[in-house]
């Protein structure tokens, strides 16, 4: 089972006799203004939540997201973390034959093989390709659907691309799931960049699709554990009787809450991203023989050209004694040793990479 992400410094400052706080973490993808200021308020104010067991049905949450959204509460459950339905799908769906676009995010992968143990599940791959820059043959996809399968998992933005799949190409793989009585999970967790792409308004039509989403990366609360699906509301009832009770603690579903209502820190937030986006991108391109894909999210796919003869593996090696974690792509499904990921952070940050990525390509 692959068990590979990003974010894990503490293991890394074990490793390296590091000071885990002086790391600057490349390698997860979240929001480098940090926790919104609300938020972080209210949670003190709220301590005294861990008192009492939180409410299982997180109801106020629950609303507060339907009103973010503009859906309906029955169209929303929450968990712990968007990795809590990534293991629950495959059981709860009863998936047999399930078809993936890669690279992917490997707990799809994970969970589905967890399901192989105990029944004759299969995992398939679609995959695309390095010639067409990562981007989604629609057309061929549409006609893998008929061959079969009983679930699609696919991300938009890609992880670990960046790569959007545009909306109206989103309906017509949407239209041939519900032909061919195909689940459709689409995975979410960093549309919120780009809001207005979501297929959210489609579920309450739709029998088969199942968005996954997540508080983690946009609004920087990866130690609280909260994520969400959004379906229509018979699906949403039976994962919600196979739910085991009380995973999304009292202070995840305060600090959740009070973030989804800070629309100043929402604003700021795409604001900075777009900015440092571009920063980052227009330096790596400075740099010969790194290769920055285009992204629609809070991170950037770079390749390294062959001719620098330096794995992304062996990149990532150098850079840690300079305090710097970037994530080694070559776990993700066909990618290769040749391609790593980076998180957008701050300006000083992304400086500080750009200038130890120079030293250590040998470039002026």
């Amino acid at each position: 089972m692959n068990k590979i992400h990003g974010g894990n410094i503490y293991e890394i400052a074990q490793k390296f006799g590091l000071d885990s706080h002086e790391i600057i973490d490349f390698s997860a993808s979240i929001n480098p203004l940090g926790i919104s200021k609300k938020a972080e308020k209210r949670l003190r104010e709220g301590l005294s939540a861990v008192l009492h067991y939180p409410d299982p049905h997180c109801s106020g949450l629950r609303q507060a997201l339907a009103q973010f959204h503009g859906l309906e509460a029955d169209q929303i459950l929450v968990g712990a973390g968007s990795t809590e339905f990534i293991y629950a799908i495959p059981r709860v769906l009863h998936i047999q034959r399930a078809l993936i676009a890669t690279p992917a995010f490997s707990e799809y992968e994970n969970a589905l093989e967890c399901l192989a143990e105990r029944s004759n599940c299969s995992i398939h791959y679609f995959e695309t390709r390095e010639e067409d820059g990562f981007e989604l043959n629609v057309e061929s996809l549409l006609f893998a659907l008929t061959q079969g399968y009983d679930a699609l998992y696919l991300c938009n933005p890609n992880n670990p691309t960046g790569i959007l799949t545009e909306k109206e190409d989103l309906l017509k793989i949407l239209a041939e799931t519900e032909r061919e009585k195909v689940w459709f999970i689409l995975d979410e967790a960093f549309i919120d960049f780009i809001e207005e792409e979501s297929l959210k308004e489609r579920v309450k039509m739709s029998s088969r699709l199942v968005i996954l989403r997540s508080l983690t990366k946009f609004f920087a609360l990866p130690g609280l554990r909260v994520g969400y699906i959004i379906s229509n509301p018979d699906i949403i009832q039976k994962f919600w009787q196979n739910k085991e009770p009380w995973t999304v603690n009292a202070l995840a579903q305060i600090a959740a809450v009070e973030s989804l209502r800070d629309g100043g820190y929402i604003a700021r937030t795409k604001k900075f991203i777009d900015s440092e986006r571009d920063h980052l991108t227009h330096g790596l391109r400075s740099i010969p023989g790194f290769v920055p894909y285009p992204s629609a999210a809070n991170y950037l796919l770079v390749q390294l050209h062959p001719s620098l003869n330096l794995s992304a593996a062996q990149l990532r090696e150098k850079l840690i004694p300079h305090g710097i974690l970037i994530r080694d792509c070559n776990s993700f499904h066909h990618l290769g040793p040749y391609f790593f990921r980076i998180a957008i952070r701050s300006r000083k940050e992304n400086n500080a990479l750009l200038k130890a990525l120079r030293l250590v390509q040998g470039a002026p």
